[in-house]
């Protein structure tokens, strides 16, 4: 929808963007003069404004170097990220590349973050990297080793 306006003529469906839709609103305005047109020629004719675009495809470098750096390994992180991001540009569609590295690393990052005791950010998909996730692992040893020394001999099973 490079001119601010697509028609369907299948389905007699002109969609809009909401530029196009303001300017339309102006009588005498090339958009109104378009619409003006379709409306006499296609009577049956509906107009619906395009959809928003989603929050998540315009994320920058600069929004994903901000996201990494809350992680605890956000140094190893970003030394990733500039390596993919010298590796892009061999690409066609550098950004794309990128991108497409960012979300397939972090699939949760349009979600609401869960931090650790240090306020770093959890990654869902593999917690047992996280200090958190570790000190409570050794806690629960600790506590594993305190109740198996408290079993008798007999009842212990090897």
């Amino acid at each position: 929808m490079t001119n601010g306006y697509n028609f369907d003529a299948l389905n007699n469906i002109l969609t809009v963007s909401s530029s196009f839709l303001k300017k339309a609103s102006r009588v005498g305005s090339p958009e109104y003069y378009i619409v003006l047109k379709l409306r006499n020629e296609v009577p049956e004719l509906t107009i619906k404004e395009a959809e928003k675009r989603d929050a998540k495809k315009g994320i920058t470098y600069a929004k994903m170097r901000i996201f990494m750096e809350g992680h605890r390994n956000a140094k190893a992180l970003i030394a990733e990220f500039e390596k993919v991001r010298k590796l892009s540009r061999v690409q066609s569609m550098p950004y794309r590349y990128v991108k497409t590295w960012f979300e397939n690393k972090f699939p949760y990052y349009s979600e609401q973050p869960t931090l650790d005791a240090d306020n770093y950010v959890i990654d869902p998909a593999n917690p047992a990297n996280d200090a958190a996730m570790l000190r409570e692992v050794a806690i629960g040893m600790q506590d594993r080793k305190t109740v198996t020394d408290s079993i008798p001999a007999e009842g212990k099973v090897a």
